[in-house]
Formats: C-alpha cells, structure tokens, sequence
C-alpha cells in the first residue's frame, strides 16, 4: 500500500508545472458547479428550501406532488374534481393560483383556473431539482407570486449524453413507465423525456351535496353514497433542444382523471371524467457579451378544460322542472396564451448587477362547447347549448404588459441588498405596481440573516372572469386583483454545505380575497385576513450513513370580522429519515403530521381531524439497476381533503388506507 502511494506521488511530480495548473483549475470548477445551487440558496433574497431529486427517491418519494408535501408550510388540497393546489402558509385554501410553478424556467399554470394540478403526478425520477420560494418573491422576474413559487428543473440542464429508464406498479393497480435521454450531436444538444401513468383509484364517498338540500329539499332523498371516480390516464412526452445561442422547448401533458366527486358536487359515474390537457412550445435566445446576458423567450401554451359527465341523478327537479332521466353535460374549453420576454442582465457597474425587461402575454378562448340534457320541460334529450348558452364567455380575452426592473447591491463583503420593482397593466381594467426589498447580512460565513419585505398580487383566474349560465358560479368581469403585504426574517446557521438549520418569521396582509361565498354565488372581491406564523427547518448528517431532515410550521390569522383562520392546519411536521446500511442497501422513514382544520364560522360540522402519514421505503442498487419498495400511510390514517359547506359533508377522501409502490430503474 504504501509503495502504490509513492509511486503515485511520483508520477504526479513528474507532471509539467502548467499541467498541474490546469488539473486544479478543471477540480475548481467541478467543485464549483457541484455545490452552486446549494451556495446559493443560502444567498438568495428569498426564503427558499431546494430537493435534490436523487435524495428526494431515496426517502420513497414518488412524484412531485409528494415532495412538495414535504415543504415548511405547505399543504396540498384537491376539489370536488380533485383538481390539486398547493396551499402555502394558509393564503385563500379554496382559491388556485396562490402559487406558480415552473418547469426548466417555463411557466405551465393554466388559463382556465391558473392551477398546475395536471403537473404533480411527474414521476420524481425526471426531475433533477426542485426549489420552493416561501413567499410573494420570484425567481423568475416579471411574474408575480401571490404565496409561493415552484421550480422544477429537469436533466434537459444537464447537457451530457447520458439517460435512465424507469417502470412502477402498486395499489390501485397502478402502472408507471418513463424515461429520459441527453444527446450530442455536432453541436446539438438534445433531451427527449416520456412518461405514462394508468391507475385504476376509486374512493367510497358521500352523502354527496343533495343530502344538504343545496339543491331544494325535494331532492335530499336522491342523495347517494358509494365509489367515486379518481382514476388517472396520464402521459407526457418533452423535449429540449440547444445549439449555440438557441433553445426549443416542447411539452405534451395530456392529463385524463375520473370525475372525482362530480363537477356539481354529485356522485357521478364510474366512467365519467375530466381532461387538463397542455401543450408548451417556447424558442428561447440567449447572448453574452463581456458583462451582460440577454434574454429572449417567444412562447405559446395551449391548454384546455374538459368535462364530460352525469350532473345530477334521475328525477331531480329543478328551476320548474323534472330531469326524469337525470341531467348530463359535457363542458369544455381550450385557451392560448402567447407570450414574448425580452430581460437584459447587466454587472458592469461595480458591486451592482441589474436586471430590467418586458414580459407581453395574451391569452383568448380558442373553443367554448356546452352539450347538456335539454332545459326544455318534458323534452329530455341531449343538446348543443354552444352557441346560446356557453358555459365560459367565448369571446374572453385578456392583455397583459408586464415591466420590471430590479438590483442586486453589495454593499459590503457582509451585506447584499435587493431592489426590485415590477408594473403590471390589463389592458381596460387595471394596473399594478409592486415594490420588493431584500437584505441578505452574512455575519460570517456560517450565520446569515435575511429581511424582506414586499407586495405582489393574483390576477382572476378564466373561470372567476368569464364563467356564464352556471347557478353554482357566476363570473365577474370586474374583478381585481388579490392583493398581498408580507415582511419576512430568516436566520440561517450552515453546518457545512449541505446541512444547516433556518428559522423565518413572516406577516401577510391579504385583501380583496376572492369568493362566491354570496347568494348570487358570483365571485368577488370580498374578503381580507392577516396572517402570520413561522417554519423551522433541519437538514443534518448524523454520520457519514445517516441523515435527517425536518421541519415544522406555525400559522395563525383572521379575517376581517375577526374569525381565525379556517380551513387551514395551524400545526404541520414533517420528518425524513435516510440510513444507507452499505454501497447497495438504503432505507428510510417519512413521517407528515398535519394538525386539525378550523371550519368555516358558518359551518356547522366537526374540525377536520389531523392526521399523521408514515411512510417508509428500501432500496438496492447494484451495477446499474435499482429496486425500491415505497409504502404509504403505514398507520391506515383517514386522509382527506376539506369540502366547502353544503357539499359533501364528511369532506373528500384520498386514499383507502396502506398503500405501496415498487419501482425498478436502471441508468445508461
């Protein structure tokens, strides 16, 4: 051993001096590229947590809406179509567009209800990273976050030839197969990415909303219990094309689930179901030159609403008339939404690096169709109602003219500050103007504190706007924007660079929240609370096997009238355990603790009940290959979403209990 060690040592003395220069400057810089993103996180003027997708499936995770299920503060909530949000810090529970989510820097929130529910089933093998801003900051300049930000980045940044092959089955008899694949050729780097997930998931539910006598009490003994459909048909296939200063983007999510627990809130059929289809393409040009980058981003999203389904049982009646076969309707959508970015980068001022540009977004209804059982008394067939009563106003559109600008101040070696402004207009209805201010002190290199303080808004979601001919809901052309005020302080204390322990503390101010909650059922401005809490998180080796990461949140509010918070856990706990036992065998434990729910003041029933989800999972990696085996829910916890009142009173479960998933992955 000790000769192997002398002659090594002397063949890298007979290196030439240059030779040796080169060698360390090469290791500087993979050195340099393997820790960014998590010497960064610490820098940033955001409050922000980052998931490795490989650490990520080693805790069991499977998709993406599972690792955001470990992020401080958030919660995750499904409808009555199971159309999914994530709820950040308690902000407006039953509202989507709370936060945005962007996949390799493209924003994928739809037009019709601003969600990216059609997103969280991504297999987690795909994604390479995920960082989650806390917060009304963006890393994305030009849009604006109301409660949080997502970034998914995928190995399309990766650039090398390189690829991974993946296939799942578990409960529900699910199937999963997928991949990814880089290649070079001549100067053209290119990534192609496919997955498709098929379920079988279907829920017992109910009494469904009839029994309420939200449809008149005539009809409370039509009300039913019994399975619902949640099943998924889910594929997607993406792809990443670069040569010198060009990038194309693709994507093709088409996204097909059981009706869940009816678009009425009425059990509907087995086969009944919705479509959340989305198709992406963005051309994108970047150019440095000396010290500053621009940006250019030309893009088209198209993405639509389909519904097609039982509304409500035989012999209802309603506005006058029996449906003696009952009512059935198919509803559907499909919205364009273009957009052009210029942004310019600029750091040849000393300590300063400036970022301004424009961001041009137009979105329009492409399609509006309506076929229901006919309204006509004693005539039960089926009918186009298109043309004389659509369901969205076909005509609806929307300009947008965003500009911003921001800077980057170091003021010391111990101080960063960030300036940011960002105007946003309507055209014809309304503008925006929202400042934002961060201070990043590092007192030393392991103790940094941060201080924001910022505004930001929501626009109306396509549904909220133009919603038409539905008693249920009824859209309102002058809506506004929801409104927030947040002051943020974090304290970071690094261990080395990857662990480290975060404290923050925040206070949101929020106004012209939007809700229907009227007896017009139309949607408006009408509602403000005041929200704050705070979110410790641990990230730490044990050993060199052994590691942990926890997190724990608080959060506390009212309304205007002086009601706390509702619908929304004030506790919430996550925990992950991983322990690798050799270079082939890896285990670990994740534990999510989510305290009651509040009921609205005017909701009568019970506080949703907490709960805790445990989950655990083993894998072997060997040559290549890797086998896991995922379990959910060890403790056969009742999981469930909350329900608005009047709808299904004992609110929206999610799962049957113990569930499992084994997953075989192989490299090339």
């Amino acid at each position: 051993m000790v000769k192997k060690i002398a002659l090594s040592l002397l063949s890298l003395a007979l290196f030439a001096q240059e030779d040796i220069a080169q060698l360390a400057s090469q290791l500087q810089l993979l050195s340099q590229k393997a820790s960014q993103t998590k010497e960064n996180e610490f820098y940033l003027p955001h409050i922000v947590s980052v998931y490795r997708g490989s650490e990520l499936e080693k805790l069991g995770v499977q998709n993406l809406k599972e690792a955001l299920e470990l992020v401080p503060g958030l919660d995750i909530y499904g409808d009555n179509l199971d159309v999914k949000t994530a709820i950040f810090r308690g902000s407006n529970p039953f509202a989507y567009g709370q936060s945005k989510l962007f996949i390799d820097g493209v924003l994928v929130n739809d037009t019709m209800f601003d969600q990216y529910s059609n997103y969280l089933d991504m297999p987690i093998e795909l994604i390479k990273r995920i960082e989650v801003i806390r917060g009304p900051g963006s890393k994305a300049e030009g849009y604006n976050a109301f409660a949080g930000s997502i970034y998914v980045t995928t190995y399309a940044e990766d650039g090398a030839t390189q690829g991974r092959a993946f296939i799942k089955a578990g409960s529900y008899r699910t199937k999963i197969v997928g991949g990814y694949k880089n290649f070079i050729y001549k100067g053209l780097k290119g990534y192609l990415e496919v997955y498709y997930h098929d379920d079988h998931k279907k829920l017992f539910a109910g009494p469904d909303a009839l029994a309420t006598g939200a449809y008149g009490d005539v009809n409370r003994h039509l009300a039913s219990s019994g399975d619902v459909p949640m099943w998924l048909e889910n594929y997607s296939i993406a792809a990443t094309f670069s040569y010198k200063e060009f990038t194309l983007r693709l994507r093709d999510n088409h996204y097909k689930h059981g009706a869940a627990f009816g678009i009425s809130n009425i059990r509907p059929r087995m086969g009944d179901y919705l479509k959340l289809p989305s198709r992406i393409v963005e051309l994108g040009y970047r150019k440095q030159w000396q010290q500053s980058i621009v940006n250019l981003k030309v893009g088209r999203i198209i993405d639509g609403f389909f519904d097609t389904s039982r509304v409500a049982p035989a012999g209802l009646q309603y506005a006058g008339k029996t449906f003696t076969h009952g009512f059935y309707g198919t509803y559907e959508s499909k919205q364009h939404r273009d957009y052009l970015q210029i942004d310019l980068k600029n750091s040849a001022f000393a300590n300063h690096t400036l970022d301004f540009g424009v961001l041009l977004t137009h979105e329009k209804s492409k399609r509006v169709r309506t076929v229901t059982t006919s309204l006509v008394p004693g005539n039960d067939t089926i009918v186009d109602y298109s043309r004389s009563r659509p369901f969205i106003n076909p005509n609806a559109k929307r300009l947008r003219q965003i500009a911003y600008i921001s800077d980057s101040i170091a003021l010391s070696p111990k101080l960063d500050i960030y300036l940011g402004l960002n105007y946003e207009k309507i055209l014809g209805r309304y503008d925006q103007l929202n400042p934002r201010f961060s201070a990043v002190y590092r007192y030393d290199s392991d103790n940094i504190f941060k201080f924001l303080a910022s505004r930001s808004h929501r626009d109306p979601s396509w549904q909220e706007l133009y919603t038409i001919n539905n008693t249920t809901r009824v859209g309102n052309e002058e809506l506004g924007p929801e409104i927030v005020h947040a002051l943020e302080a974090s304290y970071i204390r690094k261990f080395n660079a990857d662990d480290f322990v975060q404290i923050s503390l925040f206070y949101l101010r929020n106004k012209d929240l939007i809700n229907n909650i009227n007896t017009e059922r139309e949607f408006r401005n009408a509602a403000k609370n005041r929200i704050y809490g705070l979110e410790l998180e641990l990230r730490k080796s044990l050993d060199l096997a052994t590691s942990i990461y926890a997190n724990y949140s608080y959060v506390y509010g009212h309304c205007a009238r002086h009601h706390p918070l509702n619908n929304v856990a004030t506790h919430m706990a996550k925990l992950a355990l991983k322990r690798a036992f050799n270079a082939h065998l890896h285990a670990a434990l994740t534990g999510r603790y989510v305290g009651e729910k509040r009921r609205v003041y005017y909701d009568t029933r019970k506080d949703l009940k907490g709960y805790f989800d445990l989950g655990a999972d083993i894998s072997w990696r060997s040559d290549g290959w890797e086998f896991t085996l995922a379990l959910k829910n060890l403790l056969d916890e009742d999981i469930r979403y909350p329900s608005k009142p009047y709808t299904y009173t004992n609110d929206y479960p999610t799962t049957k209990g113990r569930t499992f998933m084994v997953v075989l992955k192989r490299g090339f």
